[in-house]
């Protein structure tokens, strides 16, 4: 079997030692520690296969250990202990990347399959630990907004110029980056997210940088920065608008000269990388506001794409959650292969604060309570539910559309009387393909 590495922390020692022992006897290697600063050393200092983290420690709790984790190593698989009495912060950890929870007092044996589940479904769908990061690169969906946003992706894929990524958290400006650096001429090298709200100031600064040896307490071997080893390849700054002021003189310096140095170090080093920032911040209040550089702006303010929510993206809702149907269901070894009616009725009508982050996690909630292979209301949080139905848009059982449907229909009326029927340029119009068009005349009995 393959020697996974696993990393074990929680404070109390008899749940250390019982599962570094059980763990050990199913041939894995653990390291096991009981505080949460310690397991961000760890961390720092190897890569691991799997962490499984409890959510209370000392120092720094699990979700502050899970945010370190993703920020070095996004492929570890992490498993969170919980009480039963903190369920819903076991909940939040998934959504910032968690694979699963399991709730204490447990039994061994079911964490142990949960772990053995996560490596077979990640070698199964290729996403060997160490080997080349896994670029899911499908930009889904067939709306005016959606084609816009390719369309100018085709325009700069291969230049080298900068490129600042706007819009809403959960709109997917980490798969936009993605999808740039997979279309264009650097595909071949390497592509690094940085989230730059996941570490302090310091270890940020080492991070992008690297170190020379004994260039600051700890520093017992040099390390190279993120910018060195993307070489020609794309760097990717998400959430850049945390970076601290003496981070954004670097990064500025570094966009200005084309080079840099190690912390500690006085050789100059070319950067080659083409760089793609990220912010759900409206980023000239905060050069307004001096939090952030206004230099610094224009440097990275070069080409901007801004992501759409999925508010005016209604129509790309469905196909959405049939690609997030087949992905999820492959994730959790489920096979829910249907969406009723009433499901996807709610799932357009809803607002989407969270945007697509929220569709796909509202979807993993839902297949993972679904009984049959059929997604039903039921499985459905209350929250999204109700909500549509409290917005009197939800009329399913008499087959009356939805207050967005009225609207949709209203609008494919009104262009198809523009063209006098002419499908392919009322198609062309509302920024769908003609064949998303004769499904929805057929859908609404427009034919």
């Amino acid at each position: 079997m393959t020697k996974y590495r696993i990393l074990v922390a929680d404070d109390e020692e008899i749940i250390l030692r019982i599962l570094s022992r059980e763990l050990k006897n199913e041939g894995y290697l653990v390291d096991a520690v009981s505080d949460g600063e310690e397991a961000c050393k760890k961390v720092q200092a190897n890569r691991y296969d799997a962490a499984v983290l409890d959510i209370r420690m000392p120092k720094k709790d699990g979700i502050q250990v899970l945010n370190h984790i993703k920020s070095i190593t996004p492929e570890t698989i992490v498993v969170i202990m919980t009480a039963f009495g903190t369920i819903d912060n076991a909940v939040e950890t998934m959504k910032k990347g968690a694979y699963d929870y399991i709730t204490k007092p447990f039994d061994n044996n079911d964490l142990l399959l949960k772990i053995r589940q996560a490596f077979t479904i990640k070698e199964k769908i290729g996403q060997l630990v160490g080997g080349a990061d896994d670029l899911d690169v499908d930009l889904v969906g067939e709306s005016r907004e959606l084609a816009r946003l390719k369309e100018k992706i085709q325009k700069i894929k291969d230049l080298d110029t900068t490129v600042l990524l706007t819009g809403e958290s959960g709109t997917g400006k980490s798969l936009v980056a993605k999808v740039i650096h997979q279309a264009g001429n650097r595909k071949e090298e390497p592509f690094i997210h940085i989230n730059c709200a996941t570490l302090p100031a310091n270890l940020m600064e080492s991070e992008l940088f690297g170190h020379e040896k004994g260039a600051f307490t700890g520093a017992l071997e040099s390390k190279k920065g993120k910018f060195e080893l993307a070489g020609k390849g794309t760097i990717f700054l998400d959430e850049i608008s945390t970076l601290t002021p003496s981070l954004q003189a670097k990064l500025l310096n570094v966009l200005q000269e084309k080079k840099m140095e190690r912390i500690g170090g006085s050789r100059s080093i070319a950067v080659n990388a083409r760089i793609i920032a990220a912010t759900n911040e409206i980023l000239e209040d905060l050069v307004r506001r001096r939090v952030f550089r206004e230099d610094l702006y224009y440097r990275i303010n070069v080409v901007t794409l801004e992501c759409p929510p999925l508010r005016y993206r209604q129509e790309d809702i469905e196909p959405l959650a049939r690609y997030f149907l087949n992905k999820i269901n492959k994730k959790l070894g489920k096979n829910v292969v249907n969406i009723s009616p009433e499901v996807m009725c709610i799932l357009r009508n809803y607002d989407w604060p969270g945007n697509i982050r929220e569709l796909e996690n509202t979807l993993e909630s839902a297949i993972a309570l679904a009984n049959g292979d059929t997604l039903h209301e039921d499985d459905l949080p209350l929250r999204i539910s109700s909500k549509v139905k409290n917005q009197n848009v939800l009329e399913v059982q008499d087959n009356r559309p939805g207050m967005l449907e009225i609207q949709e229909i209203e609008a494919i009326k009104r262009v198809l009387a523009k063209y006098k029927g002419h499908r392919e340029k009322a198609a062309q119009e509302l920024g769908i393909s003609r064949r998303t068009l004769q499904y929805k005349l057929k859908k609404y009995d427009l034919l």
